[in-house]
């Protein structure tokens, strides 16, 4: 059984995704009255055009603020409820929810309130020390502290949990005695390989597909291109930026007649964009340190899309340490001259026919795989159960 919210105004969906649920699994869809997460807000209150017009969307979007955990929070008063229904039936022996958002693991604590049937949170994502947290402002100083007192409460009513290797310490922290899986995030390496290669031989394309959440932004890659062909004006006609996502509006203007900015598409076709390009592109601020101990989904898709990689992403940090397996050419988030060093690298590269494609080794791709992983699930659900 899965819950899933009725339009869930989240920023992109992925039809071809649900479309691969397996017909026996029954899909229960909850109605979601949430705020609409179709934009991100602060590029809606850029695309407000004048003063008066942002000044007025940001009253419009402030009552989000006060939601805890998230935005998501309204979303509570149907899915508690209804999981509650479904579980007093007896046909049920756990209940998994997997965050985030982090509203699910308030729903969880809720859920698990009201039935007895045992709890496994999934944590896939650190929830108080995540890198697009700006402690230097005092209201979300002041919501921390009380999201962190909810995620204690929260993880004070789980049976058990898995999480990522990134947020082990943060959920060890909140609850030490709690049985816990870490259960790194990855990829399913079938959907992978069903992608065959189509390049653009007119162009050394450089490729991201995503989100720039928080403080991410292209903004010193594209000062790195700049320089670069500034300096190397034959380059211009040779490389291509390529956004598929999101991409924040501080970032136009620099390069615009490099980049190709484009909506978000399934995820196999974001697959098959990155098996595309010459060059993978990842991005991750350091986010006060926390930057360096954070692992975006994004890293186990480009260690096997099976091109180069460019991760301006903390050095030393964990996404560092696990493209490393890949030989990626890791710059620092706010190094533009390392940047264009790495860039003018791969283009002569590319120019020459030498651009290398880095083999995944077979330790790696076995840690990596959905289905190492789901059976890593599947055991915690059973040990949970049994006890």
């Amino acid at each position: 059984m899965l819950f899933r919210s009725e339009d869930a105004k989240w920023l992109a969906e992925d039809p071809g995704s649900l479309d691969r649920i397996p017909p026996y699994v029954v899909v229960h869809r909850v109605p979601y009255r949430g705020p609409s997460l179709r934009q991100l807000p602060g590029d809606r209150i850029r695309a407000a055009g004048s003063t008066l017009g942002r000044l007025a969307l940001r009253a419009r979007l402030a009552p989000q603020r006060v939601f805890l955990p998230d935005a998501n929070a309204p979303w509570l008063a149907d899915v508690v409820p209804a999981a509650v229904r479904l579980l007093k039936t007896g046909r049920y022996d756990a209940l998994v929810t997997t965050t985030p958002p982090h509203t699910v693991a308030v729903a969880g604590r809720m859920i698990r309130a009201r039935v007895d049937v045992p709890w496994i949170a999934d944590w896939r994502d650190p929830w108080l020390t995540h890198a697009d947290l700006d402690l230097s402002r005092p209201d979300v100083r002041a919501k921390h502290a009380a999201i962190e007192r909810m995620a204690r409460w929260c993880v004070g009513g789980m049976d058990a949990a898995s999480v990522v290797d990134h947020a082990e310490d943060e959920v060890r922290g909140l609850r030490p005695d709690l049985p816990l899986a870490v259960i790194p995030n990855g990829i399913d390496l079938e959907e992978l390989a069903g992608t065959e290669r189509r390049p653009d031989a007119a162009h050394c394309t450089f490729a991201f597909t995503g989100w720039f959440f928080g403080d991410r932004s292209p903004r010193v890659l594209l000062q790195a291109v700049a320089e670069l062909v500034r300096d190397r004006p034959e380059l211009r006609d040779v490389i291509r930026l390529r956004f598929v996502g999101g991409f924040p509006d501080a970032a136009r203007g620099i390069v615009d007649d490099l980049v190709s900015v484009e909506p978000p598409v399934p995820h196999g076709e974001a697959l098959q964009i990155q098996a595309d390009a010459d060059v993978a592109l990842i991005f991750m601020q350091d986010g006060d340190g926390h930057g360096a101990k954070f692992l975006p989904g994004k890293v186990w898709e480009l260690l096997a899309c099976g091109r180069p990689v460019l991760a301006l992403v903390p050095p030393g940090g964990a996404a560092a340490r696990e493209l490393a397996a890949v030989d990626a050419a890791i710059v620092a988030p706010d190094d533009v001259a390392g940047a264009r060093a790495a860039v003018e690298r791969y283009v002569e590269r590319w120019q020459a026919g030498t651009l290398a494609v880095p083999a995944l080794p077979d330790a790696v791709r076995a840690r990596i795989s959905r289905q190492t992983q789901a059976e890593a699930l599947a055991d915690l659900i059973r040990r949970t159960v049994g006890g």
